[in-house]
C-alpha cells in the first residue's frame, strides 16, 4: 500500500511540518459509500497499538483485546462527521453490538446526541443516518484506575485512520464533542482552539469547517448545560442552511 503523507501549517515557524506518514491505504474509489467500505475494511484490520504498545489498549479477561469500532453501514451523504473520544466498553464487547453505536434507548449521550440533531439541527430521523461517527481512536483504550483514559500515543497511532476516513468521506464540516477530540485534530493540522472559548462557533480547519462542542454526556452537561448545548449546535443549523 502506498504511504501517504500530511503536512501542516505550524503557527510557530509559519512553515509546513509533517504531521505523520504512516502506511494505511487509500481508497481510490469514486463513490463515497464503496470508499468508506473499503476504509472500513482496512480498520477493523488495524494492529498498529498490539504492534507498537499493546498496554495501550483495554484487554477483557474473557473476550480479549479491545478491537476497532466503527459505525455501521455509514453513507455519510450529509457531509457531517461526529467525532468523540473512544469506544465504550458495551460497544467493545456487547456479543450484541460490535459496532459503534449511539443507542437512544440505553446511552444517556447518544439519546441527548439525537436530540439535538433532530430538534436544534433540524434533521429527520432518517437523516441521522447518513451523519458520519468516529472516535478521535479506533479502539477501547486501557482501564487505567477505573477510567479508559485516551493517552497521546494512542492518539497519534490512530492518527492516519482519522485522517483517512475524513478524507474518504470528504466530510464538509467536522463536530467534536468534547476536548479529546479537539485535541486529536489540532495532531492533524494545527488550529490553537481551546473548548472554552471556539465552543459552538465555526472555525476553518484542514479546507473545512470545524465546530468544537462540549461532551453532550452526562458529565458534560455538568460543565456545559442542555441549555447552552443546544445553543452551542445551532451553528450546525446555519452551516446547513436550515
Amino acid at each position: 500500500m502506498p504511504t501517504r503523507r500530511v503536512t501542516t501549517k505550524s503557527a510557530d515557524t509559519d512553515r509546513s511540518t509533517l504531521a505523520y506518514d504512516e502506511t494505511v491505504g487509500e481508497s481510490k474509489a469514486p463513490n463515497r459509500v464503496v470508499r468508506l467500505a473499503t476504509f472500513q475494511d482496512a480498520a477493523k484490520a488495524c494492529t498498529r497499538c498490539e504492534d507498537h504498545e499493546p498496554n495501550l489498549l483495554h484487554v477483557d479477561e474473557q473476550r480479549g483485546c479491545a478491537r476497532p469500532m466503527l459505525q455501521r453501514s455509514p453513507t455519510g451523504f450529509l457531509g457531517i462527521l461526529v467525532v468523540g473520544e473512544a469506544p465504550n466498553w458495551d460497544d467493545t464487547f456487547d456479543m450484541n453490538k460490535g459496532h459503534l453505536t449511539y443507542d437512544a434507548d440505553t446511552d444517556p449521550t447518544g439519546r441527548f446526541m439525537r436530540t439535538l440533531l433532530i430538534e436544534e439541527v433540524g434533521l429527520s430521523e432518517h437523516e441521522i443516518r447518513d451523519v458520519l461517527f468516529a472516535n478521535a481512536v479506533l479502539c477501547l483504550p486501557a482501564e487505567d484506575s477505573g477510567k479508559h483514559r485516551v493517552t497521546r500515543r494512542q492518539l497519534d497511532l490512530c492518527r492516519p485512520w482519522l485522517v483517512r476516513f475524513i478524507e474518504d468521506a470528504d466530510v464538509k464540516v467536522i463536530v467534536t464533542m468534547g476536548a479529546t477530540p479537539l485535541r486529536a485534530l489540532n495532531h492533524v493540522e494545527r488550529h490553537r482552539l481551546t473548548l472554552r472559548t471556539a465552543v459552538g462557533k465555526l472555525h476553518p480547519w484542514f479546507g473545512r469547517q470545524l465546530l468544537p462542542l462540549y461532551h453532550p454526556g452526562l458529565l458534560g452537561r455538568v460543565t456545559r448545560n442542555g441549555d447552552q448545548q443546544r445553543q452551542d449546535i445551532r451553528a450546525l443549523r446555519k452551516f446547513l442552511g436550515r
